[in-house]
């Protein structure tokens, strides 16, 4: 019979430091961490320097008896991630998960620097242990302790105050002894007081695991110390080969060397258009590198020049021509026999115009799609009104017809996260969003306003997938926050068209220069090591 673990996908965020390097502070952080992991739970800390070392030991025991490294989750901020940080955060690497928290937010440069870690751990994490903490007596404002617990009280989760032992956080229970009954931890006043106050470190750890198996913070569907991991990849023809060069260059910065690690990161990858085409290259374990050489050598073939009259007559792009080089590198497999991963593709139904997506068979009730061919997947996806005829191919009953799914989703963040959180039973608090743009011009749409048709027409599609890319991020920030979303794109001074060959190194640069600026943020919340487990098929 499997033992039950009572904490079993439960984050608690430990917040405090050890200043002066007293003993029962150490004690107590390398005894509960330990008590912790041994219910299941993990561990999130903002990497203080004096509670690293109680916090190895507990972790290392903890592999040592076949526990895994992500119970334990260090959180950095970027300006203690510098290069001559280098060093102590690959040492820290390997009994650990370590996450790198840009020192800014969406509100520009923070007051403190380390103000976006904070928000992210308390974003993060179920519960909070406060102990220890400095400079409560010397200026509040600096005391870390004190306001990661505000943080996360702020947020209505609970809490745990360990002021026995003195620091930042005894001085924050003197000057305000109420706080014990605001702690939202299903404790009475006199019961968070025998917490507070008490000096043994065997009690204190004791009395909060007991309590914290008490309260209903497991997540259960959701891996120890990770997130739900989504790969978003937008549409935008051509400028799909910024896209593979970002991909192509983390995965030689991983010296991944000869196989798609990328991918084993998410438990999820959506793409559109020609994000469709990179999502099931990189799903059917193709290298980035090949499917970059793809785009490379392939993309003049795909989008020949001179076709302005056969634009006014029929589709500009020979779809044969598409199908033909993606049968070269996807063979006859299939999303359901041969996906690495989950994926959502978006389309549309051309005889009604609906909205669609085409996915994996990965829960019981979307399996429509089970026996679909990469290659129709990706067509389906591509078929971009004007540059492409429609997709075709035969459905459950009949002859169906597929029309780009930029049409209505791009940007595929939204019909992912609605993938997992309704069909997955994924917990929205629970999911992270890496998504990678297709390249933006600095739109300026004034000299098209009361111009009617004729001032409007040239420029409608920019306008459509400028509002379309902004609209989906603004939801994607309101749904997940600040914290749970990481965007990798660039600005060009001068619109690349969707089918213009002739930028395709100049997009291959600016990937690679993309990929190096976001690598240290990237690797550290998505390439951290935590593979996701193989996902079941219906």
């Amino acid at each position: 019979m499997a033992v039950t673990q009572r904490l079993a996908g439960v984050r608690i965020h430990l917040s405090g430091s050890n200043k002066e390097l007293q003993a029962d502070i150490a004690d107590f952080v390398q005894k509960f961490a330990a008590k912790v992991f041994s219910e299941g739970g993990s561990i999130v800390h903002g990497s203080h320097p004096s509670f690293t070392e109680p916090l190895r030991k507990a972790a290392e025991d903890f592999i040592q008896a076949g526990g895994s490294k992500g119970a334990l989750t260090l959180v950095r901020a970027r300006s203690y991630s510098t290069d001559q940080y280098a060093a102590e955060i690959e040492e820290q690497r390997a009994f650990a998960s370590v996450e790198i928290v840009p020192a800014d937010n969406s509100d520009g440069p923070a007051a403190d620097g380390l103000t976006p870690m904070r928000d992210w751990m308390a974003d993060r994490s179920d519960a909070v242990i406060c102990v220890g903490g400095a400079w409560w007596d010397v200026n509040k404002a600096k005391a870390g302790v004190p306001n990661e617990l505000d943080t996360m009280l702020e947020l209505g989760k609970p809490a745990f105050v360990v002021a026995g032992f003195g620091g930042a956080i005894a001085g924050y229970l003197k000057d305000d002894p109420s706080l014990l009954s605001r702690l939202r931890n299903g404790l009475s006043h006199e019961a968070n007081a025998t917490i507070a106050n008490s000096a043994s470190v065997e009690q204190v750890v004791g009395l909060i695991v007991e309590q914290l198996k008490n309260l209903p913070l497991a997540r259960r569907n959701i891996s120890r110390g990770r997130n739900f991991r989504i790969l978003a990849l937008d549409g935008g023809g051509l400028r799909g080969t910024f896209t593979a060069a970002v991909l192509a260059k983390w995965d030689d910065m991983l010296k991944a060397g000869g196989g798609n690690d990328l991918i084993s990161h998410f438990d999820l990858v959506a793409g559109t258009s020609t994000g469709a085409i990179l999502a099931i290259g990189l799903a059917m374990g193709l290298k980035p590198r090949e499917i970059l050489e793809f785009y490379e050598k392939k993309g003049p073939q795909i989008f020949p020049k001179d076709r302005k009259l056969r634009h006014w007559l029929k589709s500009k792009h020979d779809s044969a021509t598409l199908r033909d080089l993606l049968t070269e590198v996807y063979g006859d497999k299939t999303l359901a026999a041969d996906s690495r991963c989950r994926l959502v593709i978006p389309t549309v139904r051309a005889k009604q115009g609906q909205a669609e997506a085409i996915v994996t068979p990965h829960s019981p009730d979307r399996t429509a799609y089970r026996d679909i061919s990469a290659v129709d997947a990706a067509l389906a996806s591509s078929a971009a009104p004007t540059y492409f005829d429609e997709a075709a191919f035969d459905g459950p009953v009949a002859l169906e017809t597929f029309l780009d799914g930029g049409v209505w989703a791009n940007n595929p963040i939204l019909p992912a996260l609605a993938e997992a959180v309704r069909y997955l039973k994924i917990p929205l608090d629970r999911i992270d969003v890496l998504s990678i743009g297709t390249l933006s011009s600095e739109s300026d749409f004034t000299d098209q306003l009361g111009k009617g048709k004729a001032g409007w027409a040239p420029h409608s599609v920019d306008l459509f997938f400028a509002a379309q890319e902004h609209g989906a991020l603004v939801l994607a920030e309101s749904f997940l926050g600040p914290t749970r979303h990481v965007r990798v794109n660039q600005q060009t001074p001068v619109e690349i068209k969707m089918d213009d060959a002739e930028a395709i190194q100049e997009m291959a640069q600016r990937g690679n220069e993309a990929g190096k600026e976001h690598f240290a943020e990237v690797r550290s919340r998505f390439f951290d090591g935590q593979h996701v487990d193989v996902w079941e098929r219906f």
